[in-house]
């Protein structure tokens, strides 16, 4: 008996030299619409004429049909050249970067092809680009960057036409395996915009909604984010969000997740702008930009998404003040709003040319590491003393 609980001592006090460490490490996720990130040359068949020199042969024949006259005049009047390219990418990049490592996954929303993309990541420094090839007439796409690294393996991509009236942007599926382990899909979306009718939005909505379905059959354990600008404000009827996301709890609005936490304090709700783009003509603040999260992100298990890591982005260099007229019971008022600082085709400098008319999002996922760690308290040799 004496021997025994010898050998059970020894075994107890060798186990606390052994301990099981469970790290969390963190995913950082980026979605900005960009606002017409295009290269100086023309696409062929794509209705790019803003984004070109002023002299390319053609433009101005273009130019003159159009017959907007807003579109027209800036058509007209825009020289797109190589140089304000490089200056448009400068200021993507100084707004992924700022005050921050970068996000390991940057969705881009509003881009032209790959290689004004590439271009892009290349200033930044990632190495691995996904995009979709739609059939917009502009031109206009989306597209997924993402860092080189062990603990992000891509398995496979799809993209996936909306059917609607007129040709729109597809919705962008890249599938990967987190750290050995983690299933994760993301769907980059650019739905079609707010003049269209709110039907077109609804049809994105069930095309999302029925691949995150056969996703999920196939396997429950997928995490899925789908993030992106998705046009769509509180009044649109019938709401794509009410009739087809949130059906049956499919998706779950992460910023309406980060207002509803209770662990959150007012006081940092109260500093998140009141949207990502900011409408003037009706003085109206809408989101338009979102992550959307199923269950599996939500259930406190393995990868999980970070609520209150939810941010817009709107830092002093990329706001613009604006001027706007109230009214109230005492007469006429000035307000300011600090709108995103939108992009100017017609700028010269940094100052003129401006950022986009979206301020970008954030959200984090994390999930456990575990690792063993042998500590040395037992097995190293006691020091003597002095």
């Amino acid at each position: 008996m004496k021997f025994l609980m010898t050998c059970l001592f020894a075994l107890f006090y060798l186990s606390l030299s052994f301990s099981f460490i469970t790290e969390a490490k963190t995913l950082q996720i980026m979605s900005y619409n960009v606002e017409n990130l295009f290269d100086a040359k023309h696409d062929k068949d794509k209705k790019d004429w803003t984004f070109l020199p002023k002299d390319y042969p053609g433009k101005k024949e273009i130019c003159l049909k159009e017959k907007n006259k807003h579109h027209r005049k800036e058509c007209l009047e825009s020289d797109w050249t190589e140089a304000k390219v490089d200056l448009k990418i400068s200021q993507i990049h100084d707004v992924v970067t700022s005050g921050r490592e970068l996000p390991e996954f940057l969705a881009l929303v509003e881009v032209e092809n790959p290689e004004v993309v590439a271009r892009l990541a290349k200033k930044l420094g990632y190495e691995n680009i996904e995009m979709s090839d739609s059939p917009d007439e502009r031109g206009v796409d989306v597209a997924l960057l993402y860092k080189g690294l062990k603990e992000i393996k891509k398995i496979s991509r799809h993209e996936h036409i909306v059917p609607v009236d007129y040709p729109t942007r597809n919705i962008l599926e890249v599938e990967f395996l987190i750290n050995e382990k983690y299933p994760l899909t993301l769907f980059v979306n650019h739905w079609p915009s707010l003049a269209n009718p709110d039907s077109w939005r609804v049809k994105a909505a069930e095309v999302l909604s029925k691949r995150s379905q056969d996703i999920l059959m196939k396997n429950p354990a997928m995490a899925i984010v789908a993030m992106g600008d998705f046009n769509t404000i509180d009044d649109n009827d019938p709401h794509p969000f009410k009739t087809v996301l949130y059906k049956d709890n499919l998706f779950e609005d992460v910023e309406n997740l980060f207002i509803q936490d209770k662990k959150i304090e007012d006081k940092t709700k109260s500093l998140k702008p009141a949207g990502t783009y900011y409408f003037a003509p009706k003085d109206q603040w809408n989101s338009l930009d979102h992550f959307f999260v199923n269950k599996v992100l939500s259930d406190g298990k393995d990868l999980d998404v970070t609520i209150k890591s939810f941010e817009i982005f709107s830092p002093p260099n990329i706001t613009h003040a604006l001027k706007k007229k109230t009214h109230n019971d005492e007469g006429k008022n000035i307000k300011i709003v600090l709108a995103p600082k939108r992009f100017e085709p017609r700028g010269e400098t940094k100052e003129s040319i401006g950022f986009s008319d979206h301020f970008p999002i954030l959200v984090k996922l994390d999930y456990p590491d575990f690792s063993q760690k042998v500590t040395s308290n037992a097995l190293a040799p006691k020091k003597r003393k002095k």
